[in-house]
């Protein structure tokens, strides 16, 4: 009875798909909820595990002051190298 309780989480109405979860949690994790659009947008333009490893990358680095512009500098920069697969 206890595990059900716990499990039970309030889903918040406005994040409907994958792509919006992700971009919440996105915009929570680097503290730039004000360009939640910016994430909705490569949320549903790039692959999910690229945004996750490069949200890791800029959360390890904590001298980032403003780490949602090194999210979207990381980003453009992974986009602009040739992929060898």
């Amino acid at each position: 009875m206890e595990i059900k309780r716990q499990l039970k989480k309030k889903k918040d109405p406005h994040l409907h798909s994958a792509a919006h979860v992700l971009a919440d949690e996105l915009s929570v994790k680097l503290s730039d909820k004000k360009h939640f659009g910016f994430y909705l947008k490569m949320a549903l333009t790039h692959d999910h595990d690229l945004l996750r490893r490069i949200a890791g990358e800029v959360l390890e680095s904590k001298s980032a002051k403003r780490p949602g512009a090194l999210f979207a500098y990381l980003l453009k920069k992974s986009k602009e190298k040739p992929s060898t697969r």
